[in-house]
C-alpha cells in the first residue's frame, strides 16, 4: 500500500493518513478506541516527530512524539 487510504482495525481503532510500502508514513491520524487520538508523524508504523495527542476528555498535548516517548510534551492552551 502506498498513498493516501485508511485502515480500520477489528478493535474499532483506526488510521487515516499516509502509507509507504503498507505502513503508516509521514502524516496522519491514529484514532483510539477510547476517542483520544494522535494527529503529526509517522515512519514504519510508529510516531515520529511533531505531533499533538489530543486525551479522551479533549486535553490537547503538543510536542516531538518517538514511538512511545514524548519530548518537550506540553499542555496546548488556546488564546
Amino acid at each position: 500500500i502506498n498513498g493516501k487510504g485508511t485502515l480500520q482495525f477489528p478493535s474499532g481503532a483506526h488510521y487515516e493518513g499516509e502509507f509507504k510500502d503498507g505502513m503508516f508514513h509521514n502524516t496522519g491520524i491514529y484514532r483510539f478506541t477510547d476517542g483520544s487520538y494522535y494527529t503529526g508523524h509517522f515512519k514504519q508504523n510508529r510516531l515520529n516527530g511533531q505531533g499533538s495527542f489530543t486525551d479522551s476528555s479533549g486535553l490537547v498535548w503538543i510536542g516531538e512524539f518517538y514511538v512511545k516517548a514524548a519530548l518537550g510534551l506540553r499542555l496546548k492552551h488556546d488564546i
